[in-house]
């Protein structure tokens, strides 16, 4: 479609809306003759008419009021189109709301959120960290940052980064008990996990097309990964965990990986989720970029041990 096409189709839309040539002269402040002329050129190029006129007053056709409905949703594409390359080019502004997994958030997002809000000083930030799913639907969160294997319907996804998991142990602990070799092996150890994410106290692993799922034992349980990190780090047992969190451990040598030849069945990846608005604001747009940035695969925390 030629602009000048969209021109006449905006004029037809006036005229439409008003149900008037003069009122639709008067909006777009030109002459009655120039608003007849243009709506008459539209109807020659499409080889129909669309208005019926009299001296009392203008009607749509049949065909005229089927093309007003499917014209008026192309002007409002066009202008939101227009709305949303205008908004990116604005400072961001307002207040961006976010929600995120509690320890993920601590550790990774505040950081982050920082350097967002030195780069653009007129946009205040509230960030809602909890491990509890927030909805987006009721409105109250422009971004929410999951780590998921199942994304909801109705939203749009980005992805950012995988999200693995470790059987991880300290060297003391190691050094007392030795390393299992095999999945089953588990069962003679002590072992911590997160009893949301693991279900009925076993640990699922996989390895080629082999599954393996077997029971482990603990004598703590607790609904905080950092608690585990903590117990793990002292030589109390082994832990399963995000590497999220126990990465900067496993480079430095303060836990070191078990069973690395078989890979969790927990693993999963993190998202940036929001919902899909008529445009997206400036300050989505810009704190979208910055965390496409910041969370790449593989994720800073998986590097190699120097």
């Amino acid at each position: 479609m030629d602009a000048d096409s969209l021109s006449l189709i905006s004029v037809f839309v006036r005229v439409a809306r008003c149900m008037s040539f003069s009122g639709a002269a008067a909006e777009l402040q030109v002459s009655n003759a120039t608003v007849s002329r243009q709506v008459a050129r539209l109807e020659k190029r499409m080889g129909v008419q669309l208005l019926e006129r009299s001296t009392r007053k203008v009607a749509l056709t049949e065909i005229g009021k089927t093309f007003f409905e499917s014209a008026s949703r192309i002007l409002l594409l066009a202008e939101e189109s227009m709305a949303q390359v205008q908004d990116l080019q604005m400072e961001p502004r307002g207040t961006l709301r976010l929600t995120a997994p509690l320890l993920f958030g601590i550790k990774h997002l505040g950081p982050l959120i920082s350097r967002f809000t030195e780069r653009y000083p007129h946009v205040e930030v509230q960030l809602k960290i909890s491990d509890r799913l927030e909805s987006l639907s009721g409105g109250d969160f422009d971004i929410a940052v999951r780590i998921t294997n199942h994304l909801d319907d109705g939203v749009i996804a980005k992805r950012l980064t995988s999200i693995q998991w470790a059987v991880c142990a300290s060297p003391a602990y190691l050094a007392q008990h030795g390393a299992p070799t095999t999945p089953n092996e588990l069962a003679e150890h002590q072992c911590y996990h997160y009893p949301s994410v693991i279900k009925h106290g076993r640990w699922s692993f996989k390895r080629g097309d082999a599954l393996y799922s077997v029971p482990v034992h603990a004598r703590f349980h607790v609904n905080n990964s950092q608690i585990i990190a903590d117990h793990a780090l002292a030589g109390l047992g082994i832990a399963l965990l995000p590497t999220y969190l126990v990465g900067e451990h496993l480079q430095a040598g303060r836990l070191l990986p078990l069973l690395t030849a078989y890979q969790p069945t927990v693993n999963s990846a993190l998202y940036a989720l929001y919902l899909p608005n008529r445009y997206m604001t400036a300050k989505v747009h810009c704190f979208l970029e910055m965390l496409q940035a910041a969370f790449v695969d593989p994720p800073r925390w998986d590097a190699p041990a120097a």
